[in-house]
């Protein structure tokens, strides 16, 4: 009898684009494809602490329930601060209210978070200790999130040295890496729908928390026809947040940083290549589009989908 392969999931960071990671994980459940380990970066080490820790399905219910002026609530806080636009409180608030078991160790499944080192310019591999604290400094966009001090360094988003953890998760003893990259396109948005207006391409909105699929909720439908309504009546606030008006500095930070990472990930995946690499087309979900989840895990979805029989090959 053959010992099964352990199998390790190397999450990508991409802001917005991260909910794509759900509809992998669908996917891969769907399929039969176990995962042993995973390491993530920025939003993939969200989404995969979310799911080290059996706790997806909140985070998917939070996703699928966010609208454009919900999204911005986790983005928006009373102070400005010398480091960083957010502070992150709301969205610590968040994990850990929805996360019991907060050991990185104590998981059920091995998890690392992927963080970059400020003073020094390192890759910090986070695998033990507080989980929310690990994402908290995965996902520290510098200039958008304060960076999270701890003992002698200053923590950002590991997508600085590391995008994609392939060698990460490879590290934690796996037999077969499945990657997903999300920045496959980073400039994505300027040639899509990119502000909260954009409501003409409809969203899937089948997606119900991890594992099934539903029909549009009511609420859902009265929001879509809200947003058709409202849509010449953008506040002050909207036309901010619209990218095709003016970028905001939300989106000039973050279309720096994933044209950074997009260039280190090409060369990374020739130096240490997955056995599956899996990168949804999410060219038209803009970074700061969190409101879009539906579509961004359908993305994941249908890409891992796709390459259904070179999975099952790994089982």
């Amino acid at each position: 009898m053959t010992t099964p392969r352990k199998i390790g999931l190397a999450l990508g960071g991409g802001a917005a684009r991260g909910w794509a990671h759900i509809g992998v994980l669908q996917a891969l459940a769907e399929l039969g494809v176990p995962v042993h380990a995973v390491a993530g970066t920025s939003m993939g080490a969200l989404v995969g602490g979310f799911f080290a820790a059996s706790r997806l399905s909140a985070l998917t219910a939070l996703a699928l329930q966010l609208d454009w002026k919900q999204a911005l609530y986790f983005f928006v806080e009373p102070s400005w601060l010398r480091a960083g636009l957010v502070d992150g409180k709301k969205i610590v608030a968040f994990v850990r209210k929805h996360v019991e078991i907060t050991a990185i160790e104590a998981l059920a499944l091995p998890f690392s978070a992927v963080a970059t080192d400020l003073l020094t310019g390192r890759e910090v591999v986070l695998a033990d200790g507080d989980l929310i604290e690990a994402i908290r400094a995965s996902i520290a966009i510098p200039g958008m999130f304060t960076p999270v001090p701890r003992a002698e360094a200053l923590l950002a988003d590991g997508g600085l040295v590391n995008p994609l953890p392939i060698s990460v998760v490879r590290a934690m003893g796996v037999d077969a890496v499945i990657a997903v990259d999300l920045n496959l396109h980073p400039l994505a948005g300027e040639r899509g729908k990119a502000g909260p207006q954009a409501v003409a391409e409809p969203e899937p909105m089948r997606w119900k928390p991890y594992g099934h699929w539903a029909p549009p909720t009511l609420v859902q439908k009265v929001n879509a026809q809200v947003a058709r309504l409202d849509q010449k009546r953008r506040t002050a606030m909207r036309q901010w947040t619209d990218f095709r008006r003016q970028p905001t500095i939300f989106d000039i930070i973050g279309h720096s940083v994933r044209i950074m990472e997009a260039q280190i990930t090409e060369m990374r995946l020739k130096l240490e290549p997955p056995e599956i690499l899996i990168r949804p087309d999410l060219s038209r979900i803009g970074f700061m589009e969190f409101h879009r989840a539906a579509a961004a895990m359908e993305a994941g979805y249908q890409a891992t989908m796709a390459q259904r029989d070179a999975l099952l090959k790994l089982v």
